[in-house]
């Protein structure tokens, strides 16, 4: 798959943004290969493992959204620690396929559709529970970082929605000032079954901290390699008064 926006074709195809931490030996980056698209598919069933929402299945892999996972609008980004997959997340644009919030929300999707903005979605973050060499918080504060980078480089959103377990919910209204819309006490996806909480981003109301930090990672830490396709965004961040 060679798609819009992200990248997923043979090895050795580079058409991506990277940040590279200075003090960490990991690369946060587009997925670039099936290889690492598999990989995903695995930490995502390990750390839904871990975390007791569902049990270990043959073959150590959790394919939750397999249609936007080959959606020409879908960037899936990874952080890799050598040849490794340890960390994860996914944005999609809505499009024909729709979003992946339009499995267990959609009248809530729709109703947003309806106010006239463009969106997108942001699923599946996920970090390998076995990678113990720095810090996962720090590793979870980059690639959500890193998602907001990719939205403003290659998506022109108004708002972003995602779904999380209620127990972050909290987390993302500080950090993000997401707002909540709906709450389920359980969805089952397959074999998982656990709560979910539906909350949107609207770009404008961004808090500058967290504007700044994606600022500071896009102007010092990103490498445009070969990029063949247009951004779709002004490519600007910006910050409200405050």
């Amino acid at each position: 798959m060679d798609s819009a926006y992200g990248v997923l074709g043979s090895e050795g195809d580079v058409r991506e943004w990277h940040y590279q931490p200075v003090d960490k030996n990991y690369v946060v980056r587009e997925a670039r290969t099936l290889r690492e698209l598999d990989q995903v598919h695995h930490i995502t069933h390990e750390s839904i493992v871990h975390a007791g929402y569902m049990d270990e299945v043959k073959g150590g892999r959790l394919i939750t959204y397999p249609h936007l996972d080959t959606s020409p609008l879908t960037s899936i980004l990874i952080a890799v620690d050598g040849d490794r997959v340890i960390g994860t997340n996914s944005l999609t644009a809505d499009g024909p396929l729709k979003l992946h919030t339009d499995c267990y929300f959609s009248d809530e999707t729709d109703a947003v559709r309806a106010e006239g903005r463009r969106l997108i979605s942001s699923f599946r973050i996920a970090t390998d529970p076995t990678w113990l060499t720095h810090s996962s918080s720090a590793l979870v504060m980059d690639i959500i970082c890193f998602t907001f980078v990719l939205a403003f480089e290659r998506f022109d959103f108004d708002t972003m929605l995602c779904t999380f377990n209620p127990k972050h919910e909290n987390l993302y209204r500080r950090l993000l000032a997401a707002r909540t819309l709906a709450h389920k006490e359980a969805i089952s996806h397959g074999q998982v079954s656990a709560g979910a909480v539906l909350m949107r981003i609207d770009r404008e109301s961004l808090p500058n901290r967290f504007l700044a930090q994606v600022q500071e990672m896009r102007a010092h830490y990103l490498a445009p390699a070969r990029r063949e396709t247009p951004a779709t965004s002004s490519n600007k961040i910006e910050m409200t008064p405050a």
